[in-house]
């Protein structure tokens, strides 16, 4: 069995090879009828997926990698890190840091103004989730 290397590019582009037995030559299309001698496993173009579940995975890869671009962006200096597990631990210290300051900042008002019976820390989370969610709506495609 032999393969014509010429139209072969094209041949997979269309789904068929043109396969030779002796003289005869016969044209087979994969259509999931074809017993398992009458085609050939010809490999993807490099960067193009073989199957729907490299498809999603590449879709996936491409979201984390855009949800990551936007926390980079919000940590300060923190775009100058390479990597995403060095990111992520900076971006882990800066929203550490952020909560100490919130809960100094709280007891600092809690104790200038003992009048104020707000829950600081809730109003704030419920600030910083409505801007996150504005943000992902306005980067989703």
């Amino acid at each position: 069995m032999e393969v014509k290397m010429e139209s072969l590019s094209n041949a997979v582009e269309k789904d068929e090879i043109k396969l030779h037995s002796g003289n005869q030559a016969k044209e087979s299309t994969f259509d999931g009828d074809a017993s398992k001698d009458d085609y050939i496993h010809v490999r993807a173009k490099r960067g193009q997926a073989t199957n729907s579940h490299s498809l999603a995975e590449r879709v996936r890869r491409e979201k984390i990698s855009e949800r990551m671009r936007l926390l980079q962006d919000l940590v300060p200096g923190c775009s100058k890190i390479t990597g995403k597990a060095m990111m992520l631990d900076e971006i882990i210290n800066y929203v550490q840091s952020l909560q100490r300051q919130v809960e100094f900042l709280s007891m600092k008002l809690a104790a200038v103004n003992p009048e104020m019976s707000f829950n600081l820390e809730q109003i704030l989370t419920k600030d910083v989730r409505d801007r996150n969610v504005q943000k992902l709506e306005t980067n989703s495609p």
